[in-house]
């Protein structure tokens, strides 16, 4: 360990922060941290078990009886509605034999139910290999063969499901295996006080989707905190996915002129804020226009082109592929369906404005209180060390978490969720997918421009590989990645 870096491998993560100098520009970062296995087991032993870790919404276990199983690494968790308003997280193991309890619905985990299990064992946490059962508080409730033990080998408090930390905020659930780390909202701070505006407890997952992907996990959460990349990958879209991102509906859409012509690197880069606190990030444009799907300073009567010649059309598109990418709820799709006149001299993005304020007002959703610039796009991007991260804008919330894959480094689990306010009342179903290949891509149902960025994932992750690559260098744009790596610096070491 560096001497001027403090060490905390050892005990408690409280206090552990990090701060980007001028001097981590002149410094190349180790590739092994992406490629190496002895580094990955490091991350296993010294880093999941001391964080807080979001395993799951609320709304994915409803009932009393409901369960979430979560998966990090070989260890697996189990949380558990008791009580309507009481959550438990226990280690996913039976304390006789050491055999998983459960497996969720989805791949590498998910929900389910103890409701409807077998006779005695309804609502029972149960054990399928001797049928030991456990109540919804872990208890040890039902022991076959009770007789024929030692009698020092079933004590009570030897027995019960072993547990981690559990707490909530906005709906999420968090664990953590540190049971004396510090409580959940210190730990978030100060993204609970800079999201506050948004009712992100009152939003309802609509989609979520799990793939596996050929990079080291913190590859993803690397590219989605900086926008360094998106002038290559997004706006000159160099892997040839397709104008998604310029196109009616794009993040950029307007930036792409007529022929080839690109608008510079540099302007590009200029539109991206970052902040760094002690143990998060923050990644926000302040130039909300640019993130509504309507080009800038163009107005709604001036849209046309020869796909969709009148402006009905071209808005119609863009907010269709708005909805697509889950940017915009399918409400605000069939608000706009309803309109009989459209402002025409109003410019777009005031249109989008006001469709987005409309729409939610009709199902009792209050976003008057919002800011322009917190309406659309990108105007909180919050990396919530070390795993969790996503835009919130008016009505919504996207989130992506990133887990390594087992034992190797060039592969992760990518989990991403959409989320949306609804009206009272208003309990959409959670559409899930596991997506096998990612190749093979529902562009109907997923942002394509999502593909402009995994395209990159195996040529990162192969060419870290090459003998020829000493290790990273990054400039101001990517001091939101310096940031996670300094923390890693005291975490597991700067070797």
């Amino acid at each position: 360990m560096d001497a001027g870096v403090r060490d905390y491998r050892t005990g408690s993560l409280k206090g552990l922060k990090a701060v980007v100098e001028e001097s981590d520009y002149d410094r190349l970062f180790p590739k092994e941290r992406y490629i190496g296995k002895e580094w990955l087991q490091k991350e296993y032993d010294l880093l999941w078990p001391r964080v807080w870790q979001w395993v799951c919404r609320e709304e994915e276990i409803p009932n009393v009886g409901d369960f979430y199983e979560y998966r990090i690494g070989d260890q697996s968790f189990l949380i558990v509605r008791e009580k309507n308003d009481k959550l438990n997280v226990f280690y996913n193991t039976c304390m006789h034999r050491g055999t998983r309890l459960v497996e969720g619905a989805h791949e590498f985990g998910g929900p389910g139910t103890f409701n409807g299990n077998k006779a005695q064992f309804d609502g029972k946490i149960t054990c399928v290999f001797h049928g030991w059962a456990y109540d919804l508080d872990g208890e040890l409730c039902h022991l076959p063969g009770a007789k024929d033990f030692a009698k020092g080998m079933v004590k009570r408090e030897e027995v019960c499901l072993r547990k981690a930390l559990i707490d909530t905020w906005e709906g999420f659930v968090f664990i953590n295996m540190d049971m004396d780390a510090e409580p959940l909202l210190d730990y978030l701070h100060p993204a609970p006080d800079n999201l506050k505006d948004y009712n992100i407890g009152g939003m309802r997952i609509q989609r979520h989707y799990t793939t596996v992907l050929p990079c080291n996990w913190k590859y993803a959460i690397d590219q989605f905190q900086e926008g360094y990349h998106v002038w290559a990958t997004h706006v000159m879209d160099l892997n040839n996915v397709g104008a998604v991102s310029t196109g009616p509906g794009g993040r950029r859409v307007g930036e792409k002129k007529d022929g080839n012509s690109y608008p510079p690197p540099d302007k590009v880069g200029a539109m991206t804020v970052y902040e760094q606190f002690d143990l998060h990030t923050n990644f926000w444009e302040p130039h909300w226009q640019l993130t509504t799907g309507l080009p800038p300073r163009v107005k709604l009567g001036d849209l046309s082109d020869e796909d969709y010649p009148t402006p009905r059309e071209w808005a119609r598109k863009a907010i269709e592929t708005m909805v697509v990418q889950n940017r915009v709820a399918q409400y605000e799709l069939d608000h706009f369906d309803g309109l009989e006149d459209l402002p025409l001299d109003m410019l777009g993005p005031d249109f989008m404005l006001k469709l987005r304020h409309e729409a939610c007002a009709a199902r009792g959703i209050d976003l008057s209180h919002l800011e322009n610039q917190q309406m659309f796009g990108f105007p909180s991007e919050h990396r919530l060390f070390p795993n969790m991260l996503g835009p919130v804008a008016g009505n919504s919330y996207g989130l992506f978490r990133a887990r390594p894959n087992g034992d190797d480094p060039d592969s992760m689990i990518w989990d991403i969720y959409f989320l949306f306010n609804y009206g009272d009342g208003e309990v959409p179903p959670i559409h899930y997918e596991f997506i096998p290949d990612w190749k093979d891509y529902p562009d109907d149902r997923m942002p394509p421009s999502f593909m402009q960025d995994f395209k990159t994932t195996p040529l990162f992750q192969q060419g870290m590989h090459s003998k020829g690559f000493p290790g990273h260098r990054y400039c101001s744009q990517e001091q939101n990645v310096i940031h996670t790596q300094k923390l890693l610096d005291q975490i597991i070491g700067m070797e």
